[in-house]
């Protein structure tokens, strides 16, 4: 029999909600009606097409359909999802507020000194340098010393940035922190000369280049990648027996070729392996 869930939205970091189960970390678990344990998932609600709010205003994305199907597998748990702009998803985590951080998280290492990573990644994620298409004097974080790039506070773009200031302190980047902005916005401002370039993947820059370029190329990737890595779901530290059971549970995703599947539904291609 298919398993029953409900799956609820909380829109904006102030919602709180009542009766969230943490499982781990010595905290009491929540039951719902159906015997199972509620497990609270945070994400975000405006970065399409991985987790974000559809015309409707419900949850729609990557992260959603994934956790949808990993709930499936565990008849033990039943996910709630509450969503907030990504700045504030680990500051839920950090609060107690959620139990599993899911919003394309990338593995670094001040991360990985405050949460627990899960052990099985989901999606790829190989960021470049994104600069306007009619733009050629960028050709790698060096030639950004001393000029704006666009990032976001608590993102791994800003980390990457941070650390390349950190040995070059003589004529850093100028990080220009910006959250919540819009896709038409970063666009624009690549455009406009507002940011001089930003990071991202290659796949974000085509989903902009054909929303927003009018059949033409208006942003472009160039040089090589500036970090090669992989995504995974963020759990509170100490909350091991969670993490491995929802790891035990992408990992059958991932062996039956439902993750795949997901992936080129919602992403347009299979980047659960490969970019």
């Amino acid at each position: 029999m298919k398993k029953r869930m409900r799956y609820l939205v909380f829109a904006g970091f102030s919602t709180v909600l009542l009766g969230f189960a943490l499982v781990g970390c010595g905290k009491k678990e929540t039951f719902t009606g159906s015997g199972a344990a509620k497990v609270v998932i945070g994400t975000g609600n405006s970065y399409e097409p991985y987790c974000y709010l559809d015309d409707k205003g419900n949850l729609a994305g990557y992260e959603y359909e994934v956790l949808k199907a990993v709930d499936e597998l565990l008849p033990e748990y039943e996910f709630e999802f509450k969503t907030s702009d990504f700045a504030n998803v680990l500051i839920s985590l950090d609060a107690g507020k959620i139990d599993i951080g899911a919003h394309q998280y990338e593995w670094n290492k001040e991360r990985d000194e405050k949460y627990l990573f899960g052990k099985e990644p989901y999606t790829t994620y190989v960021t470049y340098l994104a600069i306007a298409a009619d733009k050629n004097e960028v050709k790698s974080l060096d030639n950004l010393q001393g000029k704006k790039v666009k990032s976001s506070s608590g993102s791994n773009s800003a980390y990457i940035l941070e650390t390349y200031n950190k040995d070059h302190k003589d004529n850093p980047i100028k990080i220009d922190y910006v959250n919540n902005s819009t896709d038409e916005e970063t666009v624009t401002g690549l455009l406009n000369g507002v940011w001089d370039a930003t990071i991202m993947t290659s796949r974000d820059t085509d989903k902009l280049n054909k929303n927003y370029g009018e059949g033409k190329e208006v942003i472009k990737v160039i040089g090589d990648p500036v970090q090669t890595s992989s995504t995974y779901f963020v759990f509170a530290k100490g909350n091991t027996k969670l993490q491995e059971t929802v790891d035990g549970a992408l990992k059958q995703l991932k062996e039956n070729g439902t993750l795949a599947k997901i992936s080129v539904d919602i992403i347009g291609g299979d980047y659960t392996e490969s970019e």
